[in-house]
């Protein structure tokens, strides 16, 4: 062998991730071990509730692109866990969280590949897939009935396979693996920030912009190809009940207006998802401007940037810190090579700013360990408001705030088809509270409202919309005290002479 060759083989053997095992497989295993530590015991995301019923009743998601993938696979596990092994309805949760465990680990293992293609670095990929795979919120979402793990699986793997595509020069792997980035968005929307790299990529690596391009128009179709599939298939349920949806989100836009507080939501909550990123990042895509055979590395990274900038203009920032995730899987490649490169141009300076942060970081998993105790004690109050209230009437109506999702769970799954709930948040009816509850009782249905206060506080917001409704309800309407603070509300008072 000359010594080109042999140069170009060293170059090809550089980038490999599979000879890396020692270092992924530990990766893999304190993945799968975080997950199993700090798994939910029932369902702490109202998310979570509406994939369960989803995919127990094969219904899609009027959420982002309809969620196709995620809903599917887990579909086709529950008909294996409930036909062959049984498993009751009330557990189908449990099937589809140990999914997303199962999942965690590859997940791990496709961020190390990807930053390995990136980099060629063992250094670089080791410290990039560590941030993902330390990151509280990755922790945190790899044991719940959620769609962040198995969108970072594909995506990360995804794009590893479209990186070593143009690296070896096959165009037809480009084009499929394009698309299987594009595809990646029906898990969850991560892929749709990180789909204008696809033409930059390509034209990074020698390819014409007419190739990059139709890469990037293959993503696109792969990206809508589950909105497709659910428009085509059931077009009446689907197309219905996204047009609610948007209605429903353009209505809580109204009410919930972006301020300039998601400046501070941003910076908390990147922080919080992790400091390592959140700090390292910024230097390294400034260093990585001047690195032109590492550009591909540096777009990844822009993109993740953008994609959580983005999060500026979303009125759903101060409820949902795990968005935060949508731009990470970036910004831990190009903060992973950052640390690397330090590591080798100062090892005494790399030691100082390593315990630096492992310091800050000990700050950001003491408060994930109290977030998830506090996520524990809601999910079993949950199972335990459900034991309190599983006897009731069969078409009995719930106003319980941020506890209607698992009225919606035991509609969904088919063990109280009847029952009802007033829906807080979009759904609330306002002025028209009363009329509804009026409706409802002339029915002969039996309504019941819960005022426990931390039922109708959701994330940062403090404005709640349904106080003035509850204070109605107190107002107007005479209550027979069941439990707690739950109520039945028997009848309108008489309006006093």
């Amino acid at each position: 062998m000359d010594n080109a060759s042999s140069a170009r083989l060293t170059r090809a053997d550089a980038h490999d991730w599979k000879s890396d095992f020692f270092l992924w497989i530990p990766l893999l295993l304190a993945s799968w071990r975080l997950a199993w530590q700090f798994q939910d015991p029932f369902i702490s995301d109202w998310d979570g509730f509406d994939y369960t019923v989803y995919a127990v009743q094969n219904l899609p998601s009027q959420l982002g692109l309809g969620r196709t993938l995620f809903l599917a696979y887990n579909h086709l596990l529950w008909e294996i866990a409930h036909r062959v092994f049984h498993v009751p309805l009330e557990q189908a949760y449990l099937v589809f969280r140990f999914g997303v465990i199962a999942q965690s680990g590859p997940a791990t293992v496709g961020v190390y590949a990807l930053c390995k293609e990136l980099t060629a670095s063992r250094l670089a990929a080791l410290c990039g897939a560590a941030i993902i795979a330390f990151s509280p919120f990755f922790i945190t979402y790899s044991g719940r009935v959620m769609s962040e793990i198995p969108a970072f699986l594909l995506l990360a793997w995804a794009l590893w396979w479209m990186f070593r595509s143009l690296r070896v020069g096959k165009t037809t792997s480009f084009l499929l693996a394009a698309a299987l980035v594009g595809v990646s968005a029906n898990l969850r929307e991560f892929a749709i920030f990180y789909l204008w790299v696809i033409p930059f990529a390509a034209r990074s690596f020698g390819r014409s912009w007419r190739i990059g391009f139709l890469a990037a128009g293959l993503a696109g179709l792969g990206a809508i190809s589950g909105m497709a599939l659910w428009a085509l298939f059931q077009p009446d349920y689907y197309l219905r009940e996204l047009f609610k949806w948007w209605k429903l989100s353009a209505r809580e836009r109204q009410i919930h207006r972006v301020t300039a507080d998601n400046f501070r939501f941003l910076r908390t909550f990147s922080y919080q998802c992790s400091c390592v990123a959140t700090l390292v990042a910024p230097f390294a895509l400034a260093w990585l401007w001047r690195k032109r055979d590492l550009r591909a590395l540096w777009f990844v990274g822009l993109a993740g940037l953008f994609a959580d900038l983005a999060l500026l203009l979303n009125h759903d920032l101060p409820v949902n810190p795990r968005y935060l995730l949508t731009g990470l899987l970036g910004l831990a490649a190009v903060s992973g090579w950052g640390m690397a490169e330090l590591i080798k141009w100062r090892i005494d300076v790399a030691g100082g700013v390593l315990i630096i942060l492992a310091f800050l970081s000990v700050g950001i998993y003491i408060r994930l360990g109290k977030e998830n105790y506090d996520s524990a004690w809601n999910a079993r109050a949950s199972r335990a408001f459900l034991s309190r209230i599983e006897y009731l009437p069969s078409d009995s109506v719930f106003i319980a705030g941020t506890r209607t999702p698992l009225i919606n769970f035991y509609v969904g799954l088919g063990a109280r088809p009847h029952w009802d709930a007033i829906q807080p948040g979009a759904g609330w009816p306002d002025q028209d509270l009363d009329k509804v509850i009026d409706g409802h009782i002339a029915a002969g249905r039996p309504v019941y409202v819960d005022f426990n206060r931390d039922l109708w506080l959701i994330g940062e917001r403090r404005a709640r919309r349904e106080e003035i409704g509850l204070e109605m309800i107190r107002r107007k309407y005479q209550l027979e005290l069941l439990h707690d603070e739950f109520y039945q509300i028997v009848q309108r008072r008489r309006p006093s002479r």
